[in-house]
C-alpha cells in the first residue's frame, strides 16, 4: 500500500480549535484529521453543528472531543484545557478561530458590541493562548499556536474600527508570544485572511452585485473557500515550518497588496 508521506507529518498530535463549529475552524479541523490529528472541537454554538465537525473528523478515523465554551470567560477557557488535557492527553497545536465581527459606524459604536468585540476577538485570543501555552510549557515538547486574524489588522474598513483594533491587537501578542515562548519551543504565529465564504459572510456575499464589488477588489478575482485557509494552517503546524514563528500570513489574494491601485 502506498504511503502518502505529507499525510504521516502530523500523525497522532492533538489540536485545540476555537470556533470550529462552523466556517474557517470547522475546515481546520477537517484538514488536521485528514493529516492524522485528533482534534478538540471548542464552539460557544450549543446546535448540532461542533457535534457534525466531530463526527467527520471520527469518520476520518481520529477522536475527536467536543467542547462548548465562551473564550472571552477564563475560568471557562481554564477548565476547556484541563477537560481537554484529561481526555485526549495534552495539546500539541492550538488555533484559534473563534471570532465575532458586528458592523457598526464609529460614531455609533455600542458599548455592548466594542465589550463583544474585544471580549472575543481579543481577550478571547489572549486566554485561550496563555493557558494552552502554559500546559505547553510545562510538558517540555513544546507546541504550535496559531492565531486567525484578519487583513483588518492592516487596514482599515468601514464600520469596523472595533474589529480592526482587536485583530491588530492580537499580531503583536503572537510576535510578543514568539519572544518569550521560543525558549519553550513553542512556536506562535497568525494568519490574516481577507473575504472568505463563511456564515458571517454569506448574506452579503449572496448578494450578485455585491459579490462583483468584492471580487473586483481582489486581484486573484475570488473569494476565499476556507480550505483555503486551513491549508496554510497546516503548514504552520507542520515540521515544515519549525522555524517559522511571529510570523504574519496575508491569504487574501492579494487584495491588502491591490488596496488604492487601479
Amino acid at each position: 500500500m502506498q504511503v502518502d508521506l505529507a499525510s504521516q507529518k502530523l500523525r497522532d498530535q492533538v489540536a485545540l480549535i476555537t470556533g470550529a463549529g462552523s466556517g474557517i475552524g470547522r475546515a481546520v479541523a477537517l484538514a488536521f484529521a485528514a493529516h492524522g490529528v485528533d482534534t478538540i472541537i471548542a464552539d460557544v454554538r450549543r446546535d448540532e453543528g461542533p457535534e457534525q465537525v466531530a463526527e467527520l473528523v471520527r469518520r476520518r478515523g481520529r477522536r475527536a472531543l467536543v467542547v462548548q465554551v465562551d473564550v472571552a470567560d477564563r475560568a471557562a477557557v481554564d477548565a476547556m484545557v484541563r477537560e481537554a488535557v484529561a481526555k485526549m492527553g495534552r495539546i500539541d497545536i492550538l488555533v484559534t478561530c473563534a471570532g465575532v465581527n458586528v458592523y457598526q459606524p464609529f460614531l455609533e459604536i455600542e458599548q455592548r458590541v466594542w465589550d463583544l468585540t474585544i471580549g472575543v476577538d481579543q481577550t478571547g485570543v489572549f486566554n485561550c493562548c496563555q493557558e494552552v501555552a502554559r500546559h505547553m510549557a510545562a510538558r517540555g515538547s513544546g507546541g504550535k499556536i496559531i492565531v486567525l486574524a484578519s487583513v483588518s489588522a492592516e487596514d482599515a474598513f468601514r464600520n469596523q474600527s472595533h474589529y480592526c483594533a482587536a485583530k491588530a491587537a492580537v499580531i503583536k501578542l503572537v510576535e510578543g508570544m514568539a519572544y518569550e515562548l521560543g525558549a519553550y519551543g513553542i512556536t506562535a504565529n497568525a494568519i490574516s485572511p481577507g473575504w472568505v465564504e463563511t456564515p458571517f459572510t454569506a448574506d452579503y456575499l449572496a448578494d450578485p452585485d455585491l459579490r462583483r464589488q468584492v471580487e473586483a477588489t481582489i486581484p486573484l478575482g475570488r473569494v476565499a473557500t476556507p480550505a483555503d485557509i486551513a491549508r496554510v494552517a497546516v503548514f504552520l503546524a507542520s515540521p515544515e515550518a519549525a522555524y517559522v514563528s511571529g510570523a504574519h500570513l496575508r491569504v487574501d489574494g492579494a487584495l491588502i497588496a491591490g488596496r488604492g491601485k487601479t
